[in-house]
Order: structure tokens, then C-alpha cells, then sequence
């Protein structure tokens, strides 16, 4: 390869990265994905005492991504309450310790995020109960 033609790919390359994050968008991260993972699945869910929760889901599948490379979001009520560590298995699972949940009752969801930033739909609810201290 010639040296001006490696200059021109690492010009077309920058400049082409340069317009992707002024647009907001993630720059060739996963080759240019659009495509959001598929939804995890919850299977358990459970509320304890002292504001605790456990929760496990099904993993997500991805058309880029790995599957161990995948990263998944809690939420309690629609807010973001802490990852669940992906461990690369066909399920995940996440415990939360004090104070996550206050008392009563919480809807629970998971999303899961691919490396280009896509996010899935999110996952099927569960309802659990936070218990006082």
C-alpha cells in the first residue's frame, strides 16, 4: 500500500469518526451497530429484608456483541438502581444490599446494553415487596 493511500484512509477513517461523535452517536463501536440486543427475561425476583434484592434473568442475545460482553441495567420503579454482573452464562444474576428497595411495593425490569450503546427493550416485570429493617 502506498503511503498517500494510507494517508487518505486514516483522513477518510478520522473524519468519519470526528462526524459520528459530534452527532451523538457511538463511533464504530461494534463495527457501527444499530441493532439493540434482545430483551432479557426475568426468571427470579425477590425483595428482603432491609431494602435487599435479588434478581436473575435470562441473557440477552446480540447480532455483534457477545454474549459475555453484554451489560445489564436493574430498575426498580423506572430508575436505574445498579448493574447485574455478566458472568457469560446463559443467566445472570445481581443481589443488592441495603436500602436498594424501601418498604412496599416495586415493579422490576432489566435492560441490557450492547458495546455500541444500544439498548434493548426492557424486560418482563416483577413485582417484589421491600421490607424495613
Amino acid at each position: 500500500m502506498s503511503y498517500s493511500r494510507l494517508i487518505r484512509m486514516t483522513l477518510t477513517v478520522a473524519v468519519t469518526i470526528a462526524a459520528a461523535v459530534a452527532a451523538g452517536t457511538p463511533a464504530f463501536a461494534a463495527g457501527g451497530d444499530t441493532t439493540p440486543p434482545t430483551a432479557p427475561y426475568l426468571i427470579y425476583y425477590q425483595g428482603y429484608h432491609c431494602g435487599q434484592l435479588i434478581v436473575g434473568m435470562m441473557s440477552s442475545t446480540d447480532n455483534v456483541t457477545p454474549q459475555s460482553q453484554l451489560r445489564y441495567e436493574v430498575f426498580a420503579d423506572g430508575t436505574p438502581i445498579g448493574p447485574a454482573p455478566n458472568r457469560g452464562d446463559s443467566e445472570v444474576w445481581a443481589w443488592f444490599q441495603n436500602d436498594v428497595l424501601t418498604p412496599g411495593s416495586h415493579t422490576i425490569t432489566v435492560k441490557a446494553e450492547d458495546a455500541a450503546g444500544n439498548w434493548s427493550a426492557s424486560s418482563n416485570t416483577g413485582v417484589v415487596t421491600g421490607y424495613a429493617c
